[in-house]
């Protein structure tokens, strides 16, 4: 944002024309949203530009009759554009003081314009007391930018922090708006237009987050013509399952099938045949030869890419296992398949000490590992993954020209370029076994009708995580299960057609 806004100003505008914009446009969506019924507002304003956006917001509520006061609980701003827009409020509307409690008693709305986006840390202890007094006040609370306690980068929260009814983003979201935890005390979030134009963001120096609404999926997803048959749609080949984990196969496979495929062709290892057949209907049922231990026999490969011949897209590894014979499998699958390639679970596994096969591919391919599994691909620990994903996801697709999906509860998508796919959605229900089955279907299924690999990849975790919010509201997220989310699927997908 402050390379954005220094390019804004190099086109002409000014800083004092941007904090002029930001808190007209802020008071504009407080009182499109508010001011109805609600007329006095309390502006909690900090020393630096956030502070300040808030005395712009007050000059502009008052003029549309609203009952304004200023509370500046750290003192004066401590930049000239913010100083000058204080002097511009009448001196008896603003507070310099500790007694706050009656100015938060009589007011309707509280806009917290404490702290910005540059704020690190936890809050000390008088503006901990003061957030406190906030939330247990019962009042409308708006957030410029960032609710005042959470940390806009991490997205963490270190202590006390103001809760939102709403947060209004200054021209952009920002990672605090869509990642966990602080998402959760953000409320609802309204972008505020300030002029920065989208040229404004390139940057040679870092790379920029984007996510998707529920508007822009529904326009990229495939167009389902009313002339068709099951060919239109894509055949999805999936390479999934053994003896002991037949439910893997079983979970990816419907995922593809739900999600929109006109055929899936599930195949398997003959010895899961007895546990995975009395629960395929739809799909096509291609069982393999087993070795001794009843995951795929690496003789299997032959057929398994005579059969991808006929399909679309392929998704291999859920639930196969990990020995000589399936780790001889995936590597010939990777060298020879002519589709786009879903690698997932065991299957990354087996390439985990050799991840240069990927070079290899000769088509696209999409890796959709947890943080274990990227660990074990590239020799990163979890807590260097957890604390830098879109850094590891964008090295590692670009050193193995692949589409990755990192898998967390912000899970995050590179196709190796600066740009980077942050998942606004889900919920705690997907933490349980299978989940990761059923996301590797989903895209399986998106590749097979035609979409692009990272078109594919990010509109699968958005409709992974969107029908999970979906099935937690119908049941709750502790109880609802992977099957669960599957029934739901079509009922979740109505609303994108």
């Amino acid at each position: 944002m402050i390379a954005a806004e220094t390019k804004a100003v190099e086109r002409g505008t000014t800083f004092a024309a941007l904090m002029e914009k930001a808190g007209s446009e802020s008071a504009r969506i407080i009182y499109d949203n508010y001011c109805a019924d609600k007329k006095n507002v309390l502006i909690i304003s900090g020393r630096g530009k956030n502070g300040g956006d808030g005395f712009v917001i007050s000059r502009y509520l008052t003029q549309m009759n609203c009952n304004t006061l200023v509370l500046l609980p750290c003192g004066k701003p401590s930049d000239e554009i913010s100083l000058n827009n204080l002097n511009l409020l009448d001196e008896g509307t603003v507070y310099e003081t500790d007694d706050y409690l009656n100015l938060i008693k009589y007011s309707d709305i509280i806009v917290d314009c404490l702290f910005g986006t540059g704020f690190r840390g936890s809050l000390d202890e008088k503006c901990s007391a003061l957030a406190k007094a906030v939330n247990a006040s019962g009042k409308t609370v708006v957030s410029i930018d960032i609710p005042s306690g959470a940390v806009c980068d991490t997205a963490e929260i270190i202590g006390e922090v103001i809760e939102a009814d709403l947060t209004i983003a200054i021209s952009a979201l920002k990672p605090i708006h869509i990642m966990k935890p602080a998402c959760r005390v953000c409320g609802r979030v309204a972008v505020a237009d300030i002029g920065i134009v989208d040229e404004d963001f390139e940057s040679k120096d870092g790379h920029l987050f984007f996510t998707l609404t529920d508007e822009e999926l529904k326009e990229m997803l495939p167009f389902r013509p009313a002339v068709s048959n099951k060919g239109t749609f894509g055949n999805a080949l999936c390479i999934c399952g053994s003896r002991n984990m037949p439910g893997a196969a079983k979970i990816a496979a419907q995922g593809a099938m739900k999600s929109g495929a006109g055929l899936v062709s599930l195949a398997f290892p003959d010895a899961a045949y007895n546990a995975i057949a009395p629960s395929i209907t739809e799909q096509v049922m291609l069982p393999c030869k087993s070795d001794s231990s009843g995951t795929f026999s690496a003789k299997s490969a032959n057929s398994l890419l005579e059969r991808a011949e006929k399909c679309t897209a392929a998704l291999i590894g859920c639930g196969i296992g990990v020995n000589e014979d399936t780790e001889e499998l995936v590597s010939k699958i990777i060298e020879n398949i002519r589709i786009p390639l879903v690698i997932d679970a065991d299957a990354l596994n087996c390439i985990a000490e050799n991840p240069e096969i990927l070079r290899k591919a000769k088509a696209p391919v999409v890796i959709t590992p947890h943080p274990g599994e990227m660990s074990r691909l590239t020799g990163l620990s979890i807590s260097e993954i957890l604390a830098n994903p879109d850094r590891t996801a964008i090295d590692f697709s670009k050193k193995y020209s692949c589409i990755t999906v990192l898998k967390l509860a912000n899970t995050t998508v590179s196709d190796g370029e600066d740009r980077v796919y942050i998942n606004p959605n889900g919920n705690s229900g997907l933490a349980k076994g299978g989940s990761g089955d059923l996301l590797s279907g989903i895209i399986v299924s998106l590749l097979a009708q035609g979409m692009e690999p990272l078109d594919a990849a990010c509109a699968g975790v958005y409709i992974h995580g969107g029908c999970a919010d979906f099935t937690a509201r119908l049941l709750s997220e502790r109880g609802m299960t992977v099957s669960d989310i599957i029934t739901c699927l079509p009922s979740y997908l109505k609303k994108f057609e």
